[in-house]
């Protein structure tokens, strides 16, 4: 039935064509019934293979590439070689070479925690032997000149505002009196001078690769990706985030790295009559929005783009979680990390010495992660949250909610819950993720926390998910954080 009624539609179709070829009609006309039929099975095959091999492409196309990469750090020790708890051969395998083409730029404020800038300066860009660092205040710190890169700007940009207050006081020493809140607010005037300003101090570089005081990079995984692409072609890469005018900008926390040819474009200024320039400097075009926006990393994104440069949105490897909130799923198991954010000192120290213990023969996957963290090894843990993100609740009358035993024996029972957080109240959250969590005593104002996991469905869990190769995710601004 289904091949008469296509045969008609064929026959309908060929019988517009004959409209405008007599010749074709006249063969057509001349043909027996059931060589017309065979006819229009043999297009109709040729119509649905063609269809099918269209499909097909969409079908087995994957997001991510699997190349086989090689690290640019020099061979290490054998883990048993190295000394417990030692950093004095931190940088003895790290490519310092490579820092020729590669230029890092550590953004800080002044009124950050000073433990924060000493442990990331100490572990994560301990070996960065050019590393430039940029702030709201001149100094020096752990050998490291600071620059305050808001003196780069017009005084246009500093009227009777709490802003210019607050940067006043900050020039006068008095950081006391300048909340962490201000400071945060200052920080959105950095970003488009600290671009161009790294780009003037070291223009020979290939790629600039800017970072926050509580980001954690993990360099082998970011040199190995800069090695697959042209930095003479205008490139920027972070973890996409919504910005104006349905753009994506990279997220600052997470890190973003952009190609010497994106900066160029992003700085250039238009010529006028006598070659003279006929725009105002990077800054001044954007300062307007620079005052009016929260962040510096949207106004930094939204002028990239209309330099002409759109965002490779890299997440996951660019990472804005913590490494006790990732939510460790098929999002986040066979991908290299590259960065994660907002990261515990206690962290940020014991991962640098993991790193360096674990070899660098392989990327760093999420898997890997996975495995420092010992997750699927322990099953409770009081004064504990792991539902802080991405989780949900039953329904009120939900047996889960009348005890941490029955919030315990409802998630094992729910085929989507690996872990789940009940606080004495009487509220049970399940996550559909193996996630780690952070330690939560309860105060006064808070109630006692107590999470577990389900080690049957996490072993199932990595028992079917074996990473064959790693996953380098492909440039989208669709899958997002």
């Amino acid at each position: 039935m289904y091949l008469n009624d296509i045969t008609q539609v064929l026959t309908m179709a060929l019988r517009l064509l004959c409209f405008f070829g007599g010749g074709i009609s006249g063969h057509w006309k001349s043909w027996s019934e059931k060589r017309q039929k065979h006819t229009l099975v043999f297009i109709l095959a040729g119509f649905m293979f063609f269809l099918a091999l269209k499909l097909g492409f969409g079908l087995f196309y994957t997001d991510y590439w699997e190349w086989e990469t090689t690290s640019r750090f020099l061979s290490s020790p054998n883990a048993n070689e190295i000394r417990d708890n030692s950093d004095d051969d931190l940088c003895d395998s790290f490519p310092s070479y490579h820092l020729s083409r590669v230029q890092v730029v550590l953004k800080v404020g002044s009124t950050e925690p000073p433990s924060r800038v000493d442990t990331h300066i100490t572990t994560v860009t301990r070996c960065i032997t050019n590393l430039i660092v940029f702030s709201d205040h001149e100094s020096e710190i752990k050998g490291h000149r600071v620059h305050d890169i808001l003196a780069t700007l017009p005084d246009s940009f500093w009227g009777n505002t709490s802003d210019s207050q607050a940067y006043r006081a900050l020039q006068h020493g008095e950081f006391e009196t300048v909340e962490s809140s201000q400071g945060w607010k200052l920080d959105r005037f950095k970003f488009l001078p600290m671009v161009e300003r790294a780009y003037e101090m070291n223009p020979t570089a290939k790629w600039f690769v800017f970072l926050e005081s509580d980001t954690y990079l993990v360099w082998d995984n970011l040199f190995r990706l800069l090695d697959q692409f042209n930095p003479s072609l205008p490139l920027y890469f972070g973890s996409p985030t919504s910005g104006k005018g349905h753009t994506f900008f990279a997220y600052g926390g997470s890190g973003f790295v952009l190609s010497t040819a994106a900066i160029q474009k992003l700085v250039a200024r238009k010529v006028g009559s006598r070659s003279m320039y006929s725009q105002p400097l990077l800054n001044q075009r954007y300062e307007g929005l620079i005052k009016e926006d929260c962040c510096g990393d949207s106004v930094l994104g939204w002028a990239i783009y209309q330099s002409g440069v759109k965002l490779s949105g890299m997440w996951p490897m660019f990472n804005p979680h913590p490494l006790h909130g990732i939510p460790f799923n098929e999002r986040h198991w066979c991908q290299p990390v590259i960065s994660m954010h907002k990261l515990i000192l206690e962290d940020m120290t014991e991962l640098v010495r993991w790193e360096r213990q674990r070899g660098r023969k392989f990327p760093l996957l999420y898997a890997d992660l996975f495995e420092y963290t010992k997750l699927g090894t322990f099953e409770h843990k009081m004064n504990w949250d792991n539902g802080d993100w991405g989780g949900w609740q039953e329904p009120a009358r939900s047996p889960a909610h009348r005890s941490l035993e029955a919030c315990s024996k409802a998630c094992y029972e729910h085929p989507k819950c690996f872990s789940y957080t009940y606080n004495d109240p009487g509220h049970c959250v399940f996550v559909p993720s193996i996630r780690l969590g952070a330690q939560k005593p309860a105060t006064e104002n808070t109630s006692r926390l107590s999470a577990g996991w389900d080690l049957d469905k996490i072993k199932q869990w990595r028992d079917t998910h074996k990473c064959r190769r790693p996953q380098w995710v492909k440039p989208s601004t669709d899958r997002i954080f």
